[in-house]
């Protein structure tokens, strides 16, 4: 099989469940991430020959997305700003939204130079939050908590494949009573979906995705944002922050949780139009 055989093939047999675009964006993923391949080759060389081991896994691929298997899975990774991260069922696959909330960190702590700054990111699951913002500001002392201790070393591993060093922490966000921290900065991305958005979201999220690591409780929605600022209470600094990414169905709700504790809030749209991100900072 050669290359341009392969991309047909794909096209042919994926063609009555995803659009043109999409079919060839995912074939040139594949190439880069999979093969090692510049997807110039569609150009440049057309009918070079895919090794064996290479057209068994266009095969494989296109059985999974058939399946809306998501192709991160399939593929065994996934892009998040400049990093490369190891995913799987285990952990969501990081979204674009969540990279604004690390670009606001970012913003904000730009002019730091000298002294350090003690970040956590609660709920870290792959680790993207937390990995990122130790390597882009190296003056972030960065922790990842998780209550699943096998997260926790995909976590790990994906931070020494991106050259970073973080510290992992092994617990459960409803048993925080004897962690004791003094910290500049609180980060977290929890699970909000609500139940009832369900019908609204795609089979490959539904089906795919960890559902412990997006749909809270119907009666409590609040419930990690809850849990993170009673802990905040104790470990976070004065005039410190908490960056949160929020379901936009709970805005008021949450606002309301948050002012009766003691904090200015300012909100963030996304790129998609909602308003997906708060800064919190303790008075």
């Amino acid at each position: 099989m050669t290359i341009i055989e392969g991309r047909q093939l794909f096209r042919d047999r994926l063609k009555e469940e995803f659009e043109k675009f999409e079919i060839d964006f995912y074939f040139k993923t594949l190439l880069i991430d999979r093969f090692d391949r510049a997807p110039t080759v569609l150009a440049l060389d057309p009918h070079s020959e895919l090794l064996t081991s290479e057209a068994i896994f266009i095969e494989a691929a296109i059985s999974q997305l058939l399946k809306h298997r998501p192709l991160q899975y399939i593929l065994g990774k996934a892009h998040f700003r400049n990093l490369n991260l190891k995913v799987d069922e285990r952990v969501l696959i990081p979204r674009p939204e969540t990279e604004e909330l690390v670009d606001w960190i970012l913003e904000d702590h730009f002019e730091i130079k000298e002294k350090p700054m003690k970040l956590l990111d609660m709920g870290t699951g792959s680790g993207c939050i937390a990995i990122a913002l130790a390597k882009e500001k190296e003056q972030f002392l960065v922790s990842a908590l998780d209550c699943d201790a096998e997260i926790l070393e995909l976590t790990q591993e994906n931070a020494q494949a991106n050259g970073v060093k973080i510290n992992c922490i092994h617990q459960d966000m409803n048993q925080m009573e004897g962690v004791d921290m003094e910290l500049d900065i609180i980060v977290s991305n929890p699970p909000y979906v609500l139940p009832q958005e369900k019908k609204q979201m795609k089979a490959n999220v539904l089906k795919y995705e960890p559902h412990q690591a997006l749909f809270v409780p119907q009666e409590d929605p609040l419930i990690f944002y809850r849990l993170i600022l009673e802990f905040a209470v104790s470990n976070l600094k004065p005039k410190g922050f908490i960056y949160l990414e929020i379901n936009p169905m709970v805005n008021q709700a949450l606002k309301d949780l948050i002012n009766s504790f003691s904090y200015t809030i300012l909100e963030r749209i996304d790129i998609f139009g909602k308003v997906r991100m708060m800064r919190l900072q303790k008075k």
